[in-house]
């Protein structure tokens, strides 16, 4: 009977079974929090991706090349065309320093009014239909020069490049400093896209390769301007600021 009795004493579970069969609420808060923060996290990265996605398919505010019929804009484009001319031009001491501010307003519009009518009177062909019109955005980093694709088929993008003009021995190079795809700023346009305006400019006139020579390639361009009573135009330095530049120069007597 005693043995019987030990034996009805002795516990139907093992201790040590129990405990580590149970489970854990601690343990198992923290996986619960560490999945919410991962699909957190995950969420997340998604939303940035389509923000990004969706600023690369916006226009920049200021890319708005006016309509050809736009009376202010064409005004406005005729008087800066004039005051450049006449600023050249002018009769000043040689050698003295003179300064010309340019506004975006006046580049731009004479960009979308007198653009297309230069290249005609020049005698070069059409704008290309698969580019929008020029448009410039001046910032104290960088003179950002902006068109539109407009392929034939699928989505229409903004592609800018932000040059930093420097002026050395008599010539200009404008050096890539940065870029858009859209309103999404980039440290260079992707070359995919550099690689599709190259190969559309090859099929183009002299101006569009010159066009890309000088913005894309980097070519160095003379900063000297021969004026036609035989004077010339010395471009010392060229002054970024907030929405316009200053034209830095010396109008030297003939050579």
């Amino acid at each position: 009977m005693d043995d019987e009795h030990h034996a009805a004493d002795e516990p139907t579970t093992d201790p040590a079974g129990a405990e580590t069969g149970s489970d854990d609420p601690a343990s198992s808060k923290e996986g619960s929090n560490l999945q919410f923060l991962a699909s957190l996290l995950f969420l997340a990265v998604i939303v940035v991706v389509v923000v990004l996605w969706v600023m690369t398919m916006m226009r920049p505010p200021w890319y708005a090349p006016p309509a050809a019929d736009d009376a202010s804009a064409a005004d406005t484009a005729q008087q800066a065309e004039f005051a450049l001319v006449e600023n050249m031009q002018k009769i000043r001491d040689p050698g003295a320093t003179w300064k010309l501010r340019i506004s975006d307003q006046a580049v731009n519009a004479w960009l979308g009014i007198r653009l297309t009518k230069w290249l005609a009177h020049e005698g070069h062909p059409p704008w290309p239909e698969y580019l929008g019109l020029p448009q410039v955005h001046t910032t104290p980093s960088g003179l950002i020069v902006a068109i539109e694709l407009v392929p034939e088929n699928g989505a229409r993008r903004v592609l800018g490049l932000q040059l930093a003009p420097v002026i050395s021995d008599g010539t200009m190079e404008l050096s890539i400093v940065g870029g858009l795809i859209g309103r999404l700023p980039v440290p260079s346009p992707p070359g995919s896209l550099l690689e599709l305006v190259r190969k559309a400019a090859t099929d183009g006139d002299e101006a569009s390769i010159l066009a890309v020579d000088y913005l894309i390639d980097g070519a160095e361009f003379p900063s000297v301007l021969d004026l036609v009573d035989g004077r010339f135009v010395q471009l010392d330095a060229v002054i970024l600021e907030e929405g316009a530049f200053v034209l830095e120069a010396r109008t030297l007597p003939r050579r």
